[in-house]
């Protein structure tokens, strides 16, 4: 009989996937902007205004430094902010797909 065991994603691969995953979500802005979206958040617009390099480089950098420091003192938010970044990533990879 074979015997179910729960797969808990270890703290440093939470962090990893949230940052993975901001990756895609500004890999994925990037491309939609340069098709004609219009970035809805007024920071990430200001940075995108700036250069896409420059807005990619800041999404990756500081999700980075957040991961940090939610592995340090809250990992339970960080397993949120995965949740919701896959949310994100889904639509954004379906407005990709279908725009």
């Amino acid at each position: 009989m074979a015997t179910l065991v729960r797969a808990t994603p270890t703290p440093d691969a939470l962090a990893l996937l949230f940052v993975a995953l901001n990756a895609v979500d500004a890999g994925t802005t990037a491309y939609l902007v340069a098709h004609g979206a219009v970035e809805v958040n007024p920071v990430m617009a200001h940075l995108i205004s700036a250069g896409m390099t420059t807005f990619v480089l800041l999404k990756v950098s500081v999700s980075m430094l957040l991961a940090v420091f939610l592995l340090r003192y809250t990992v339970w938010s960080l397993k949120a902010l995965c949740v919701s970044f896959v949310g994100v990533v889904a639509w954004q990879v379906t407005l990709c797909v279908t725009s």
